[in-house]
């Protein structure tokens, strides 16, 4: 597969390997929302960073987030990846509420706005340099080809609604806003006002080979 700057790219399942790299584009997409819950288990003292907390757990091979949900793209190098798994009964979160919430409750946003039994993308994230070369789409693409396998009908993600750009970028490729939810405020999460779930019906057919 070659781009329009006539460099390939490589698309695959990410491994162990990939951690850090997986960590640091996770910490890029959340807007500070996944390095505030890693610094909760951050011991400084052992001069750990919260980037090393995310290492940790996407070094793992258990749980939703791990590099076995991860594809990479490389160009030579790491340069974008995606995170993604399905939202069902078993990994949904069983105290998620409608707001108001209370003024330290920063993740309850998050869990109000999971979907049910879809395909979620949960971080899509390239680097800067490479962005704009439809890395984004075919990695998005990709995710939706999985979810279709294993049977699941739509596919979802969470993204904040001051980002007017990347809204209308979502929104090209098919998906749609359904529900919405007050941003709590805190120092390390770089959003304001309201974080929104978008969803799509599956086939998602956004690539044009």
């Amino acid at each position: 597969m070659v781009n329009k700057m006539n460099y390939e790219v490589a698309y695959r399942s990410a491994t162990p390997n990939d951690s850090r790299f997986i960590a640091e584009m996770v910490a890029l997409a959340s807007d500070g929302i996944a390095s505030l819950e890693w610094a909760e288990d951050c011991d400084k003292e052992r001069g750990q960073t919260v980037l090393d907390i995310g290492s940790l757990n996407y070094k793992s091979d258990k749980g939703d987030y791990s590099y076995r949900n991860c594809i990479i793209a490389e160009v030579e190098e790491h340069v974008g990846m995606i995170l993604s798994f399905p939202i069902t009964d078993e990994n949904s979160s069983k105290d998620a509420k409608p707001p108001p919430y209370e003024p330290d409750d920063f993740y309850a946003p998050y869990q109000y706005l999971e979907a049910l039994n879809s395909w979620y993308i949960c971080g899509v994230a390239v680097l800067p340099k490479f962005r704009k070369r439809e890395i984004g789409r075919h990695l998005i693409q990709l995710s939706a080809e999985q979810a279709q396998k294993k049977g699941f009908k739509k596919v979802s993600l969470i993204a904040m609604y001051e980002k007017s750009g990347l809204i209308r970028y979502y929104q090209s490729l098919g998906f749609e806003i359904t529900r919405s939810a007050p941003i709590v405020e805190h120092p390390q999460i770089n959003a304001k006002g309201d974080a929104v779930l978008m969803e799509a019906s599956l086939p998602l057919k956004i690539i044009n080979d």
